[in-house]
C-alpha cells in the first residue's frame, strides 16, 4: 500500500522552466510537458507559511509560498522545494 501512494505522489512531481514567452511544466514520471504562456497569467500571490513549534522551541522558521493564478481558473503553487523559485517569481512578476 505504501509504494502505491508514493507512486501517486511522484505523478505530481515536476520541473518549472521558464523560458522566453512563459513557463514550462515537466511532469517527471509521465514525461508530459505543459507550456504556460505569461499572458494567460492573472496574478501571483506569496504568502509565508509558519514554521512549526514544539515544546522545546522552534522547528522550522517556515518558507514563503508562491501562488500562480491562471486565466482559465487553475492554480500553479510553487515552493523553495523548487530549486529555481526565485526565477521563477521573478519572471512572472516582470512579465504580468
Amino acid at each position: 500500500m505504501s509504494i502505491f501512494i508514493h507512486i501517486l505522489k511522484l505523478r505530481t512531481v515536476n520541473e518549472i522552466t521558464v523560458i522566453e514567452d512563459g513557463l514550462q511544466k515537466t511532469t517527471l514520471l509521465s514525461g508530459k510537458v505543459e507550456f504556460i504562456p505569461f499572458s494567460s497569467i492573472v496574478n501571483i500571490q506569496t504568502e509565508r507559511i509558519q514554521g512549526s513549534d514544539s515544546y522545546a522551541g522552534q522547528i522550522t522558521p517556515g518558507y514563503f509560498e508562491s501562488t500562480i493564478f491562471l486565466e482559465n481558473g487553475k492554480e500553479l503553487i510553487i515552493d523553495p522545494d523548487y530549486d529555481n523559485y526565485l526565477e521563477i517569481v521573478v519572471a512572472v512578476r516582470h512579465n504580468i
